[in-house]
């Protein structure tokens, strides 16, 4: 199976896709040969109706416990790092849905969008919004199809990366009881909107690098953290010194390599304190 386009997309879009005019209404696949240090980086581009692609474990090692994964690639685009790391969930028991949240429209053509992908940042800070519902439908969704999927509804969460952190934040800061996440996970996010903890906001794992020269990643991730304690909520947070914006993204020989090993140690030990309160 090709990660990046998967053998199960499940719509979030109560519409139909019309082909003849909307042919890839869930994205296109595109290489881009070279950006930021990466070669020959895997993109899905030109989301125009939301979906999740589903990665399943191995029945006899699934735990019932499921992960949103939110792909950063700044509205524009989604990286491959969020399919990958799917596949790394589920190969830990773990059912992980990859969300294609909507994004900006880049030109078709491959080659004019490699010429030519960039749009302002008002632009996409104004898009973000649009991709903020994505998510929050996305766990409205999974938890409808827990018992479809052998899922636990109430051990359901979300991860994300850089845009993808953003919406990982914002689910788990504006919710009802059918869209809350469980626990959650904003690496190294952009962090452009207002927010309130809530008084029963999910466990919050932060992970992030000191040498990130994303806009006020660093000083925005601490005040988060200060936030979370403040409120009363448990939070972790890893800080490393050395990754940049995106390590992710791959190995770079460095402790930040490693942050995926402090997620999961995390997510177990969310696993073993979650309440099981039925959602209303």
């Amino acid at each position: 199976m090709n990660p990046e386009i998967g053998d199960e997309l499940i719509s979030l879009s109560s519409e139909s896709p019309a082909p003849e005019h909307d042919p890839a209404p869930y994205g296109q696949l595109t290489v881009i040969p070279e950006v930021q240090g990466h070669r020959n980086l895997r993109v899905i581009r030109n989301v125009a109706r939301p979906a999740l692609t589903v990665h399943r474990p191995d029945p006899a090692r699934a735990t019932g416990t499921s992960v949103i994964v939110c792909p950063g690639g700044s509205f524009m685009t989604l990286t491959h790092t969020g399919f990958q790391i799917a596949e790394q969930l589920a190969g830990q028991g773990i059912t992980a849905f990859v969300l294609r949240y909507r994004l900006l429209p880049t030109p078709i053509p491959d080659e004019e969008f490699l010429r030519h992908w960039g749009h302002d940042m008002e632009e996409i800070k104004t898009h973000s919004r649009v991709a903020v519902t994505d998510a929050k439908l996305a766990v409205r969704i999974v938890r409808e199809r827990a018992a479809e999927e052998n899922l636990d509804p109430h051990r359901i969460g979300i991860l994300g990366f850089s845009a993808g952190g953003l919406l990982t934040l914002a689910a788990a800061t504006d919710y009802d009881p059918a869209t809350r996440p469980d626990f959650a996970a904003p690496i190294y996010p952009a962090i452009w909107h207002g927010y309130r903890v809530p008084p029963d906001a999910p466990p919050l794992f932060l992970c992030f690098a000191a040498d990130d020269q994303g806009e006020n990643v660093v000083e925005e991730n601490l005040a988060l953290h200060r936030n979370w304690l403040a409120a009363g909520r448990p939070v972790e947070m890893h800080v490393y010194d050395r990754g940049g914006h995106g390590f992710a993204e791959g190995p770079q020989g460095l402790p930040c390599d490693t942050w995926l090993d402090r997620y999961l140690d995390w997510l177990r030990s969310q696993e073993a304190r979650l309440d099981h309160t039925p959602v209303k």
